[in-house]
């Protein structure tokens, strides 16, 4: 009974060598598949941090535009930190919009109602976000105002594309 057992253990060969490079080759795809999803996750963080900056840039203008009653004709100041002093007009008009109500990129941004802001981070980079708006005024008691920012360029040379960020919002006479 033992030598028949041990008829069929011996008869049990390891892997052949075209079975070992058949997994390696397998392998070698698949990483090779992974490796090239790095790059394009790395520049899809980066545009994702930039339309984030983006939409906090406009917020920031917004809430300043919206701290000044529709009735009022108060000119408000933003520094950047450069630190640069931009002039924030708060009357009707201001940046040309597209059919879509969206902030035209491609007309020079009016003053008063354009800035190249530009935002300071770690290690002495900085990005250059050109921020426009419009504001309208339907009555003498509202206005609607349209934020849109987008990254201009920054230090580091590269530049790539990316979405400007709108907001839209209404203020009224007593806001």
């Amino acid at each position: 009974m033992e030598l028949k057992m041990r008829k069929k253990w011996s008869k049990q060969n390891g892997t052949s060598l075209i079975e070992l490079m058949i997994a390696c080759l397998v392998l070698m795809i698949g990483v090779a598949g992974v490796v090239g999803l790095i790059p394009i996750a790395i520049g899809t963080n980066t545009r994702n941090r930039q339309q984030s900056n983006s939409t906090v840039i406009a917020q920031m203008v917004m809430e300043k535009i919206l701290s000044v009653p529709a009735g009022s004709t108060a000119a408000l100041v933003i520094s950047d930190c450069t630190p640069t002093a931009f002039n924030v007009s708060t009357t009707g008009g201001g940046a040309p919009l597209l059919a879509s109500g969206d902030v035209n990129f491609t007309a020079a941004g009016p003053a008063g109602y354009s800035m190249n802001y530009t935002a300071c981070g770690t290690g002495g980079a900085q990005s250059v976000y050109d921020v426009r708006w419009n504001i309208q005024n339907p009555s003498t008691y509202v206005k609607l105002i349209t934020v849109s920012a987008r990254l201009k360029g920054g230090t580091t040379g590269v530049t790539f594309f990316s979405f400007p960020v709108t907001i839209r919002s209404m203020a009224g006479q007593g806001s």
